[in-house]
């Protein structure tokens, strides 16, 4: 997606490598800012600081990640997240506008924020946890997830 990026923030379930495919690709880890380019790739261990954002010129950047071990939750997180921002309920840089449905996107992903953006670590749980017992997450699996 166009500007698509991520504050910074880490795992603690799995690692992540990207590998770009198409387009540029913008990725801090730990104190290191690198620029990707097609064939680059890059792991990030869980617990490892990190972010990405698409810096492409020509606004497509195409990237396979992938997560080790696999997490279902983590898929869930990505589909989700594409889905909505199809259907115009996020924002360009592929924030959910809805907050209940963010803080189900951090959830889901195992995202640990770090700095400031952590003091938002116990609301985002107590909304993703309002969320899943209204059965928001629910929704958005079956309308996202391929079952």
């Amino acid at each position: 997606m166009p500007n698509e990026m991520t504050p910074w923030h880490y795992h603690t379930l799995f690692s992540e490598t990207f590998e770009v495919l198409n387009g540029t690709l913008e990725v801090g880890l730990n104190s290191r800012v690198s620029w990707l380019k097609k064939g680059d790739r890059v792991t990030m261990k869980p617990n490892e600081k990190h972010y990405f954002h698409n810096i492409s010129d020509d606004d497509d950047c195409l990237m396979q990640v992938t997560v080790s071990p696999g997490n279902k939750n983590f898929e869930n997180a990505l589909l989700i997240s594409k889905g909505l921002a199809k259907d115009g309920l996020a924002s360009e840089a592929g924030i959910p506008k809805k907050l209940a449905d963010l803080a189900l996107f951090v959830y889901l992903n195992n995202s640990k924020m770090v700095g400031l953006q952590k003091i938002a670590g116990p609301l985002f749980k107590y909304l993703a946890t309002r969320a899943i017992k209204k059965g928001r997450l629910k929704e958005l699996e079956l309308k996202y997830c391929r079952q």
